[in-house]
């Protein structure tokens, strides 16, 4: 007859009592695991689920050089686009967005948002037009445009943003052929990847749409914000 002792009859019951707390272990652990912040509630910006990378391009600033993706990774970028012959969208716009760079300064917990302004009418916008325009603005604005010397390396960055444009007659031999561009601004990230857009408001009466540098600081605020919480 085999002889059950008092330990024999224990050890089941040992191992049921470890296989319950590794359980109960597994549920608190899942019940208190870290939360995601939810996506923040943006009033003119949608923010991209994944950053979109702008391709290989290459550009060419104000001051002739050079500008690829490379160049603009480390820091946080506001493009906009358009020409200097625009009569009121990329004036208003560009006063705006070198307030916002004022007003942004006084938030020490976030790296300077630098500004980029990309010409679609390199025909006209040559690189000392756009040197020349931009200083009404803010000193440290970049210009950029299709490099003479690659143009087609250009396309890559217009049609990862969606540049939305029309030039007609450029070839007429006359300075006044007519621009329409959309109104938009895109914010890249340090990877020089495309994070988020930002639409002008558009209420009956305006003339013309344009941004609120209040809600433009709440917008990019928030999705700086909620960011920071993402990579903890």
């Amino acid at each position: 007859m085999a002889i059950v002792t008092a330990n024999n009859r224990q050890q089941p019951v040992r191992v049921s009592l470890a296989i319950l707390g590794l359980l109960l272990l597994a549920v608190l652990m899942w019940h208190f695991r870290p939360v995601r912040s939810a996506a923040p509630a943006l009033q003119q910006a949608i923010l991209l689920s994944a950053p979109l990378s702008l391709g290989a391009f290459r550009l060419q600033d104000q001051y002739g050089q050079r500008v690829q993706a490379t160049d603009l990774q480390g820091r946080w970028h506001l493009l906009s686009y358009g020409y200097t012959y625009c009569p009121d969208v990329c004036p208003l716009t560009l006063a705006k967005l070198a307030y916002l760079q004022q007003q942004l300064a006084q938030y020490t917990e976030y790296p300077q948002l630098d500004l980029l302004f990309y010409s679609i009418d390199p025909g006209r916008d040559s690189t000392t037009e756009l040197a020349r325009y931009l200083q009404h603005f803010a000193a440290d604005i970049r210009g950029l445009r299709p490099d003479p010397q690659a143009a087609t390396l250009a396309l890559p960055f217009e049609q990862a943003l969606s540049l939305r444009f029309s030039i007609e007659d450029e070839q007429s031999g006359t300075a006044d052929y007519a621009v329409a561009h959309g109104i938009s601004l895109y914010l890249l990230n340090p990877e020089a990847r495309l994070q988020a857009v930002f639409f002008p408001a558009n209420r009956p009466g305006m003339a013309v749409p344009e941004f609120d540098v209040d809600i433009l600081q709440a917008d990019y605020l928030a999705i700086r914000r909620y960011l920071a919480t993402q990579a903890d």
